[in-house]
């Protein structure tokens, strides 16, 4: 897929990936009457009014993460756009910028594509971003639903059931102290293996070894060749710049003060806003998704018990998706009541935020 640019009111460039950007066609216009007066050339866009996602990558990830989504989002008939977060990619690295600084990237980015209304998706690490523009975007009445999946919640939700490895680095992250330490050890000992695309099999081989020691549900996800080349690819770009600050920084917020609490989300009563996470997740555990719920505003919460952190954001594409845009009143291609019985009740197995059975 083609990488687009746009450079923001403040000279900074932003990286994404538009997988299906609306038609430009040359029109030819025949010119009447005159003798040697040429033809006309012009360009028509054709319009549509598909639903527009903008996605924001996980931690540490980059625009590549669309890749996987987009087939969804086409089967949904949605236009998915995903882009680089500041310092990741082929964005511009924004020292001292902040969670609530996302939303003008988004909206400057959606006025430059001439996108009026659209929904955000974030996974894992874009969690923070997904709530930063419901908290800056619904107001203007541009932003029309969210989802976040396996997202990452404030740590005063509780650790309890994360992993030792995640709760170390989010812990340090999060001090005012020793935040600065994670990224430069996470770039002096991932950093340079991320950035030697000339030897993909060790970022290749140090994924698949991190991978194998999660949840079955999640080590399960580097058996398939395709997903693991995938990932390696997000991850050679998410450290594509040298200086490793826009992975430091990007850490530090995820797990620090986001700036705002998420009972303070003021949305519109019916807005949507869908939370899907999986039981086993063990980087954040479904119990934060639960408190997180409890706290948003007409949020829906629904836990796939059997799917881990990765897993569920490859797994349940067709369902978080329909839960978002409600666009598809079929079964999910490959998806039968007897696949999904084993980890729910319903035919997706969900449970709402105040655990009743969400239909």
């Amino acid at each position: 897929m083609t990488t687009s640019q746009v450079t923001l009111t403040d000279g900074r460039i932003l990286a994404y990936i538009d997988y299906d950007p609306p038609t430009t066609t040359p029109a030819a216009a025949a010119a009447a009457g005159k003798d040697g007066e040429e033809a006309h050339v012009t360009t028509t866009t054709t319009t549509t009014t598909k639903p527009v996602l903008f996605y924001c990558h996980g931690f540490p990830g980059s625009r590549i993460e669309g890749d996987f989504l987009v087939s969804a989002a086409r089967r949904h008939g949605a236009r998915l756009i995903s882009v680089d977060r500041p310092g990741m990619g082929l964005s511009t690295f924004q020292p001292n910028r902040s969670v609530l600084d996302w939303p003008r990237d988004v909206l400057q980015l959606a006025d430059h594509l001439s996108i009026n209304g659209f929904y955000v998706v974030g996974a894992s690490g874009g969690a923070p971003y997904v709530f930063a523009c419901v908290k800056e975007v619904s107001k203007t009445g541009r932003l029309l639903g969210a989802c976040v999946v396996a997202g990452a919640y404030p740590l005063s939700l509780g650790t309890a059931g994360m992993s030792w490895p995640v709760r170390i680095l989010m812990l340090t992250a999060s001090s005012k102290w020793f935040g600065g330490v994670v990224g430069w050890l996470m770039d002096w000992d991932f950093g340079s293996v991320a950035r030697d695309r000339e030897h993909p099999e060790r970022m290749r081989k140090v994924l698949v070894r991190a991978m194998k020691a999660k949840p079955e549900p999640d080590a399960r996800c580097v058996d398939s060749e395709e997903v693991t080349t995938k990932l390696v690819e997000a991850m050679h770009e998410s450290y594509r710049q040298p200086s490793g600050g826009g992975i430091n920084l990007d850490i530090r917020l995820i797990a620090g003060d986001w700036g705002f609490d998420l009972a303070d989300l003021d949305t519109e009563e019916g807005f949507n806003i869908c939370l899907w996470h999986g039981g086993r997740d063990a980087n954040v555990p479904v119990a934060m998704a639960r408190n997180a719920a409890s706290l948003i505003k007409g949020a829906k919460l629904k836990v796939l018990e059997d799917e881990a952190h990765l897993s569920i954001s490859l797994n349940a594409q067709d369902q978080f998706l329909e839960d978002l845009l409600g666009t598809v009143d079929r079964q999910p291609a490959g998806m039968t009541e007897e696949s999904c019985a084993p980890a729910c009740t319903d035919v997706y197995g969900c449970m709402d935020s105040e655990g009743e059975i969400a239909h």
